[in-house]
């Protein structure tokens, strides 16, 4: 135990210490729910929460004989891991990595807060996985649910058959003509509209460059987020290696240039307005 340590500092390292256990936690949770290169990438972090445990293990001293409960953020997430598995589970670790306190804490080192921004960019790459999974099945979910031509043919198909007036058929289709082009036009712009809202929550950011000089080569955190996008992990460590070795000089944009970076994928989607 640090000998000049205070009793605020001490309560502060063991929320720190249970906080990484059970984030260490959701990671195995999710990883259990997945195969091949997602799982081991998703033990790899759980790992690397664990050599974070073992920092704020020896400032403590060892383990304490009490400690305070996890947040309550990470508990729920904790849950939702182990009961869905999904990709917004992995959204919200990737929010949960983001509000890392390591940068300001003058006891956590430069390679924490530097691991915790590599972890973002990481589980952020994994829900881009999962967003492109899911995005092919959820428009055409919305798709099914919002069409309407169908729909107002068996409308005017069903009351001409009735032997009705003239004029009331053609109201009858026009009416049901309005409705689904209504009922389509909203469907479209929530589709696109969720869609871009998915893209915007999975692209990468650039600030993960400023971190790159702090990061462990031999704990591989940059190669997780090539592997993210589909790297084979040789290739993933020699460029991990390649990009940490070029930090120095290769100033802003170094993981843009490196591969990393996501492509622009709202041009592609479109804009919600324009697909109503």
């Amino acid at each position: 135990m640090n000998a000049e340590s205070t009793a605020g500092e001490r309560r502060r390292w063991a929320q720190y210490l249970v906080d990484e256990r059970a984030e260490a936690r959701v990671y195995r949770e999710l990883a259990a729910r997945r195969t091949g290169e997602e799982r081991a990438i998703l033990e790899a972090l759980a790992d690397a929460e664990r050599r974070h445990e073992s920092h704020w293990l020896q400032l403590l001293g060892g383990e304490p004989s009490t400690l305070p409960r996890p947040r309550v953020s990470t508990r729920m997430l904790a849950w939702m891991a182990r009961h869905f598995g999904s990709i917004f589970v992995l959204a919200l670790a990737q929010n949960a990595e983001a509000r890392s306190p390591y940068d300001s804490d003058p006891h956590a080192t430069s390679q924490m807060a530097a691991d915790e921004k590599i972890h973002h960019e990481v589980v952020r790459g994994l829900a881009a996985r999962g967003r492109r999974r899911l995005s092919g099945t959820f428009r055409a979910a919305v798709f099914g649910a919002n069409d309407g031509l169908v729909s107002n043919l068996a409308l005017v198909m069903g009351i001409g058959a009735t032997g009705v007036a003239p004029q009331l058929v053609l109201f009858s289709g026009i009416a049901g003509l309005l409705a689904g082009a209504l009922s389509m036009g909203a469907g479209e712009f929530v589709s696109v509209r969720s869609q871009r809202e998915l893209l915007a929550a999975t692209q990468p950011n650039d600030y993960a460059d400023e971190v790159l000089s702090f990061l462990d080569l031999d704990a591989n955190e940059l190669a997780l987020v090539f592997r993210t996008r589909g790297m084979p992990e040789e290739e993933a460590l020699t460029a991990a290696r390649a990009i940490i070795g070029d930090a120095q000089t290769a100033g802003p944009g170094a993981l843009a240039r490196g591969g990393v970076a996501g492509a622009a994928e709202d041009d592609v989607v479109g804009s919600a307005w324009g697909a109503a």
